[in-house]
């Protein structure tokens, strides 16, 4: 396979240097001595690993084997010679792990373990399978390696999904179907929800044919404060977190799920078969045959009455979802008048918190808010002091007496002088002036 049709079908765009020939002749070389050249090894790995982690990420691969990345980075029909090396170097570092270690992380106790180790001893099967085939072909081979960041983003897109925000339980199947642009391979699929559940994400059951998965929604932790005689005590009470797992209502709801699955496809495949009985017989009537006309007609009668009785049933068990998903609600509700009730008793639990307390209290606090009126009545009266009406009456008549004389004096200083010669003379003087004034 050549290096452009390893690439055509995946999101992955070769490094530039790959049509560098002396470059690329050199890096799939095998390294040479390290103590002659100790960098050659450092460079090689370098790029191996980042090609390899890009690849994966860009291609959302979380499973691959050596036989994968032979294909991918095939160039003029060779391949690196030290992919071995750099994969075995990748897993010392952490950036790539077996799938075994995955699927034996689990919960041995768990149900959902015994899925995984039963792909694991498959695995194993493979494993040893290949190792007798390289006994006689003499080629290495490696087991499978999941990544673990590209992991670590799947599951973060499935988290985002509208079905992860409720804890509505369902069928692998189910999930599968609801999302097949995720969960593209059953292997990488239990890989996945193995994951999630690891990290407290799901719940998942495996008792029946179909393993149930339980999406966990988490919860707003609150800090609970318990009263002491003091008062509110500041530190809250440590609590064994709640395990959450898949109860029996849950198990009924998917079984009422799968039921209702079922009824609504044996309905829908008996309307149109109803349909296509009535066509019939129009058919054979036009045509003349009236007993085959009406031996369609009893077909589709007899398929009405089944069809009656699987509607009732279809509605008898999305009455019980109802009833079950409310009952759900009930106890989530009843759990909080539990948790309510508990605060109230511990707050009339405090040893303040009597009748005869609270009175005395009251009764105190009116005694002291009568104290601060009466002060408040003292400070807003005046400090000025009050004299006699008929001593300021008095006081205005002398004032007004004094003015009175002042005023007179004032008059009396302000006249102008007696005039001690005689208008006729002072007029002629005038005149003779002007005369004067007059002549040039």
């Amino acid at each position: 396979m050549s290096s452009s049709e390893s690439f055509s079908s995946e999101s992955f765009k070769l490094p530039d240097c790959w049509k560098d020939e002396v470059r690329m002749t050199a890096l799939f070389a095998l390294p040479r001595n390290e103590s002659l050249n100790p960098q050659d090894w450092v460079g090689k790995y370098k790029f191996w690993k980042e090609l390899i982690l890009e690849w994966a990420t860009l291609n959302h691969k979380i499973m691959f084997d050596v036989e994968d990345l032979k294909k991918v980075f095939c160039r003029n029909g060779k391949y690196p010679a030290s992919l071995n090396r750099v994969l075995d170097e990748m897993k010392k570092n952490g950036d790539i792990a077996t799938k075994d270690q995955y699927c034996y992380q689990a919960d041995q106790s768990s149900s959902w373990a015994k899925w995984g180790v039963s792909l694991v001893t498959s695995s194993v099967a493979w494993s040893w399978k290949k190792v007798m085939n390289s006994l006689v072909e003499t080629t290495d081979t490696l087991p499978t390696f999941v990544v673990p960041n590209v992991l670590k983003n799947k599951c973060e897109q499935i988290l985002q999904l509208p079905v992860a925000s409720t804890e509505e339980i369902m069928e692998l199947e189910e999930l599968t179907d609801l999302h097949p642009e995720i969960f593209t391979d059953e292997e990488e699929t239990q890989i996945i929800l193995n994951h999630l559940q690891k990290i407290g994400k799901v719940a998942i059951e495996v008792s029946s044919d179909q393993p149930m998965i339980k999406f966990i929604v988490p919860t707003v932790k609150t800090k609970q404060s318990q009263l002491n005689n003091s008062g509110w005590s500041i530190s809250p009470a440590k609590q064994k977190e709640k395990i959450i797992e898949i109860t029996e209502v849950d198990r009924s709801l998917a079984t009422l799920k799968r039921t209702e699955k079922l009824l609504n496809d044996e309905i829908e495949s008996m309307e149109s078969e109803m349909k296509t009985l009535e066509q019939t017989a129009r058919m054979r009537l036009k045509e003349g045959s009236r007993g085959a006309a009406k031996a369609a007609l009893y077909r589709r009668k007899q398929l009405q009455a089944v069809y009656d009785k699987r509607n009732q049933a279809l509605s008898n068990i999305q009455t019980m979802k109802l009833q079950l998903a409310q009952a759900k609600t009930d106890s989530k509700v009843m759990e909080a008048y539990k948790i309510g009730l508990s605060a109230l008793k511990n707050s009339f639990g405090d040893p303040s918190m009597n009748e005869e307390k609270i009175q005395d209290t009251l009764f105190e606090l009116e005694t002291v808010l009568e104290q601060q009126r009466d002060i408040e009545n003292i400070m807003s009266q005046s400090i000025a002091q009050e004299e006699g009406e008929s001593d300021l009456e008095e006081e205005l008549k002398n004032i007004l007496a004094e003015s009175d004389a002042q005023a007179t004096l004032e008059e009396e200083l302000l006249l102008p002088a007696v005039p001690t010669e005689s208008p006729s003379k002072k007029e002629k003087e005038i005149t003779a002036r002007l005369e004067r004034l007059r002549s040039p």
